[in-house]
């Protein structure tokens, strides 16, 4: 049991890391789209400054003065330069482009000086037609330079969906192994209730099953209890009302009993009157509350029920309360628990 506890626990915490890697893989992925994304709006940008200066230039050389142009293009490089800006550029994270960006910036500073010279005195006078064209080989590495580190997030990208492809095929491989493991439990758990003692008058595992549990069940990986539930005044009602009266008795007493403990632990009849329930990983207060549960719930059909009443006496043992217990042990502690809790009713009720 400890083996296979070790593994569950092993495969949940695989699943648990798969689950942290594709989620942490999607969000790169989605990060590296938007900033492809982004990388596509600074080539583009930055290929305009490439053409637009040269048309700033050759407007200049003909005497077409164009302010409105070198706004335009002097936004352009705040962007590029700072993000942001009038056109929401990014900046890149690449020094290869950043010194290339920074080179042309300060060759377009230097044109515009140029072009201040040209309004003055005239083209002829200036170097602007060198100056342009060593400014449009800058413009062109740095639109290269820009395509680069776009390539680069491009294969980063690719790779991100390689492995979260990968990643999505292990937990698809894990889901896969999850449900053949659960198909194989299910058939071993109709070949057990094949082998299975069931109690046909109240469909729970009678005493046969609960002797082999009992059997089986020798150690306690985790907090175990035992709750022995008695019903009170059986032969009573068998010699008042018949024994059909006696067999709804213990049918319905069964019914409640199964309803009221969660369907993980396991319940059976132990004999006539005598029922039992087995809790795995409990605390005391835990049956403290299924016990209560139970009252409750034999409360509410005995409020609706006009001749039959239920009344029972229960008792039970935790594997926590003696470090050498066995299941076997836990039985009898919990039977006698019981005894005495139903020596205390029928005194109670002498009393009254």
């Amino acid at each position: 049991m400890k083996k296979e506890q070790r593994r569950n626990l092993g495969e949940k915490i695989a699943q648990g890391i798969l689950l942290i890697v594709l989620i942490t893989l999607t969000i790169f992925m989605m990060s590296d789209v938007k900033k492809i994304q982004g990388n596509a709006r600074v080539i583009n940008y930055a290929g305009i400054i490439r053409g637009a200066t040269q048309r700033e230039i050759k407007l200049e050389i003909s005497g077409n003065e164009n302010d409105v142009l070198i706004k335009y293009l002097d936004d352009i490089f705040y962007g590029l330069t700072n993000g942001g800006g009038k056109y929401q550029l990014t900046t890149l994270n690449d020094q290869h482009y950043q010194k290339k960006l920074t080179e042309l910036h300060t060759s377009w500073l230097s044109l515009k000086d140029e072009i201040s010279l040209v309004r003055e005195k005239g083209y002829q006078q200036t170097n602007i037609i060198k100056m342009s064209e060593e400014y449009f080989y800058l413009a062109d590495e740095t639109v290269t330079a820009a395509e680069d580190y776009s390539q680069k997030c491009a294969t980063r990208l690719d790779q991100i969906e390689k492995a979260l492809i990968f990643v999505i095929a292990l937990v698809i491989l894990m889901m896969i192994k999850e449900s053949v493991s659960a198909v194989v439990l299910m058939k071993k758990n109709r070949e057990l209730n094949k082998k299975a003692y069931i109690d046909l008058h109240t469909g729970l595992p009678n005493r046969s099953r609960v002797e082999e549990l009992i059997a089986h069940y020798d150690h306690f990986d985790e907090p175990t209890a035992i709750i022995v539930f008695d019903l009170n005044d059986l032969k009573v009602v068998n010699d008042s009302l018949g024994h059909l009266a006696g067999d709804t008795l213990i049918m319905n007493f069964a019914h409640i009993i199964r309803t009221s403990i969660p369907e993980k632990y396991f319940v059976g009849r132990y004999g006539g009157d005598e029922f039992i329930a087995l809790l795995n990983d409990v605390t005391q207060q835990d049956v403290e509350d299924i016990i209560l549960q139970v009252q409750n719930e034999a409360r509410c059909y005995n409020e609706f029920s006009k001749q039959i009443f239920i009344d029972f006496a229960f008792g039970y043992a935790l594997s926590t309360h003696s470090r050498e217990t066995n299941l076997k042990l836990l039985l009898n502690q919990a039977d006698k628990n019981m005894y005495e809790c139903k020596a205390r009713m029928k005194a109670k009720k002498k009393s009254h």
